[in-house]
């Protein structure tokens, strides 16, 4: 019996650094409170947008491309392949949304994020929000121009429907109204992981609401990096993130340090709004590159004994292997 543990022992050992780094890629599968599986994404990617110059009379917002850049690192560090867009006119802004959904949209297994930072513009009393790109002019000197050159945000609506893949997360470093999504109240303590967690969504989270100003230096953008990078978005600390904590830790510390109240909302499908958007903040440490005996002592024990409980199933077969070995 002595000898049949040890066997299975080191196989799970030799085989927890590619299990930890496979995790790290994305979130192939996650713990619920009862300890189940839930199977989330096979793959990650990003959609960065930032528009810092602008020509048609909006202000510049000169500390964009660095902030683009922190929050492409991030990114990066929870296993996001990302593309990235700079100061996109209006035929090069909506491209980006489509090749992006065309070329990763379409896979139900993948995880998909897009993040714009730049002026937001809301019209008719907040019915209606739009995305300035470089040549939008100001609606108010030019109010035909500027239809025809800002981004609907009905087009985003568009194409959050069209997108296959299970879950999205749109965060805007701008401010609209929050009745151009479904705007809901958010919990004062958010929901733990459970398995309705897997079901489809498409969550939004913008920097303010109508007649809220961006400002030079953001606030949301640093905010939400710190909710990843240094865990403070992990409210009931699970080691996850979901939109929902993401949107309540945001909403109670960007107005700590600015005239600002993100707004937080999904979409008003309800086949697209039950599910909830998962960052596994172990995936930013590199932990498959850290030897053994300094990685996380409980994430080793869980996998080990997880990994006990498997290659149990198949034992007399590899003890059979083990033993003709042996005589070799």
């Amino acid at each position: 019996m002595t000898f049949r543990f040890v066997v299975i022992l080191l196989i799970c050992i030799i085989s927890l650094p590619s299990a930890i780094a496979a995790q790290q890629r994305g979130v192939t599968v996650i713990n619920d409170a009862s300890g189940n599986d839930i199977e989330l994404y096979r793959e990650s990617y990003a959609l960065l947008i930032g528009v810092s110059e602008y020509t048609a009379g909006w202000p510049d917002l000169e500390s964009i491309p660095a902030e683009i850049r922190d929050v492409e690192n991030v990114l990066i560090a929870q296993g996001f392949h990302v593309v990235t867009h700079l100061n996109p006119d209006r035929e090069a802004l909506e491209k980006a949304f489509e090749n992006f959904i065309h070329d990763y949209g379409l896979d139900p297994q993948n995880r998909l994020l897009f993040f714009f930072a730049g002026h937001g513009e809301t019209r008719q009393n907040g019915r209606k929000g739009y995305l300035v790109p470089t040549d939008a002019p100001l609606p108010t000197k030019d109010k035909k121009g500027f239809l025809r050159k800002a981004l609907p945000m009905s087009q985003i609506m568009a194409w959050a429907r069209l997108i296959e893949a299970k879950h999205a997360l749109f965060l805007f470093d701008s401010c609209f109204s929050g009745t151009v999504f479904k705007q809901r109240a958010l919990p004062k303590i958010p929901p733990h992981i459970s398995s309705l967690t897997a079901e489809p969504v498409r969550q939004f989270i913008t920097a303010g609401s109508a007649g809220e100003t961006v400002p030079a230096n953001s606030v949301f953008t640093p905010v939400f990096i710190d909710g990843l990078k240094h865990r403070l978005a992990d409210l009931d600390g699970d080691g996850y993130v979901t939109g929902t904590e993401l949107g309540v830790y945001l909403q109670g510390k960007v107005p700590q340090h600015v005239r600002q109240t993100p707004q937080f909302g999904k979409i008003s499908d309800y086949e697209l709004s039950r599910g909830d958007f998962v960052f596994l903040l172990d995936a930013a440490e590199s932990v498959a590159n850290t030897p053994l005996e300094k990685s996380k002592p409980l994430q080793r024990a869980t996998y080990v004994i997880r990994c006990f409980q498997r290659w149990s199933i198949f034992l007399p077969v590899h003890l059979i292997w083990v033993n003709r070995m042996r005589r070799l």
